[in-house]
């Protein structure tokens, strides 16, 4: 093509400071996932780069997560690569007149943040960024506008046609590629089908947007299915265990891809993009998963044996020691009591040298509360308890599916060491 170019790299839920299960092993494996992005946007020298938001775990962090990513950002800008980001709801302030670290690592140019809302009163501001504010709705770089949204949980589709609105107002003299940066789930997309927007509501955002750059949900996916301008990388690193297994497509709610991207966006009158997702150049630490059915098992040592040949063969050995999640399956057939969880954590330990073994228990077992069992997997039978049990209150029945996706979820994210924070935004959109 002879038409000019501009390259970016889009990435996005870095999750810097993020402790799984308190280990500060984890803390390191985001920091250097981080650095490995990084790294890669050295190498290949783009126009800039793009951070749709959680570069942070937390709204309050310590010195040693700034540094992480002061010391990151700083060599992209000794490297001449301006970085444009907006806040995620992990490190988003939400009581007026707060300020994120992101407005801090702005003010210190070392990002552009781009948000909606001026902190200082209600309603939307379409200023252009700059370092003496900290913020700005917008930026531009070279031919190319990028705008961006903080999160904004259950009211961003609310303010979907106002962006649309200020958007085209702006003055556009010599823009050629609009981006939109959004940490926003799409509900079609989104793991319980509750994101934060719906599809049909953020594909209007094509009137004003060439590429629109997504982040909050940790895999990744591309909208339309046709020739895609919605893209949202996932996270890093793998922020639970579920996310972790890449490689056991079978297991439930297996793993999908996350990484970057690597974008060429040829600017001009109809502008095109290619954009190369990349998942391997990024550190990650491995993740294993063990699933055992003690279904035939009549004592513990027999689940002793089973655990034994899902060991095997030996692992492959790998820079970093691996998280390690082992799983029981079937009805128990002994007392329950029996079970001796440590020693199956020392049966792993010898066998993986791993950072962290955690058990999971999916047995099956008597339900109370005059529901019966149905068949299925144990996922869909776990759903039709908790439907279930809502459907119970009258007051529920309406909404009992939404809750009790949003009650599994919730259940997942506090099992996997997940923060108030992090919980904090689903527990918000499902209560009213």
């Amino acid at each position: 093509m002879s038409r000019p170019h501009v390259r970016f790299v889009h990435f996005g839920d870095v999750h810097l400071g993020f402790r799984q299960y308190g280990l500060p092993e984890r803390a390191a494996d985001f920091a250097r996932a981080f650095r490995s992005a990084v790294a890669y946007c050295v190498e290949v020298n783009p126009d800039f780069v793009v951070m749709a938001g959680d570069l942070f775990d937390s709204k309050s962090i310590d010195p040693q997560t700034y540094a992480d990513a002061d010391v990151g950002l700083s060599k992209l800008a000794d490297a001449g690569i301006p970085v444009v980001a907006v806040e995620g709801n992990h490190e988003r302030w939400f009581r007026r007149g707060e300020r994120s670290w992101l407005w801090q690592l702005s003010r210190g140019r070392r990002l552009r943040l781009l948000q909606q809302a001026d902190p200082g009163y209600e309603g939307q501001t379409w200023r252009p960024w700059t370092a003496e504010r900290g913020y700005g709705a917008y930026t531009d770089i070279g031919p190319v506008r990028i705008f961006g949204v903080e999160y904004l949980g259950a009211r961003l589709g609310a303010q979907i046609p106002e962006v649309i609105k200020a958007a085209q107002q702006l003055p556009a003299h010599g823009v050629q590629f609009r981006i939109g940066v959004l940490h926003t789930g799409v509900n079609e997309e989104s793991p319980v089908g509750q994101g934060g927007i719906d599809a049909v509501q953020v594909l209007a955002l094509r009137e004003v947007a060439d590429y629109l750059a997504l982040g909050h949900i940790h895999y990744r996916y591309e909208l339309p299915s046709e020739e895609p301008f919605i893209f949202n990388p996932g996270a890093l690193e793998s922020h639970n265990i579920v996310e972790g297994i890449m490689d056991q497509r079978a297991a439930d709610d297996g793993g999908r891809e996350r990484g970057l991207y690597d974008v060429a966006a040829w600017v001009g009158p109809r502008p095109t993009i290619r954009a190369q997702f990349r998942d391997d150049v990024v550190v990650r630490r491995p993740f294993v998963r063990l699933a055992v059915d003690v279904s035939r098992s009549r004592s513990f040592d027999d689940i002793c044996v089973e655990l034994t040949r899902a060991l095997h063969p030996s692992p492959v050995p790998t820079e970093f020691q691996p998280m390690v999640n082992v799983v029981l399956r079937g009805a128990l057939g002994f007392d329950r009591a029996m079970l001796d969880q440590p020693a199956l954590i020392d049966l792993v330990r010898k066998h993986y040298d791993p950072l962290h073994v955690r058990v999971t228990l999916n047995l099956e077992r008597p339900i109370s509360g005059g529901l019966t069992a149905r068949t299925g997997s144990r996922s869909q039978i776990e759903r039709d308890v908790v439907h279930g049990l809502i459907a119970q209150h009258s007051t529920c029945v309406a909404e009992s599916d939404a809750l009790a996706e949003k009650t599994l979820e919730l259940k997942r994210m506090v099992l996997e060491g997940q923060t108030e924070e992090a919980l904090a935004p689903i527990v918000e959109a499902t209560v009213p």
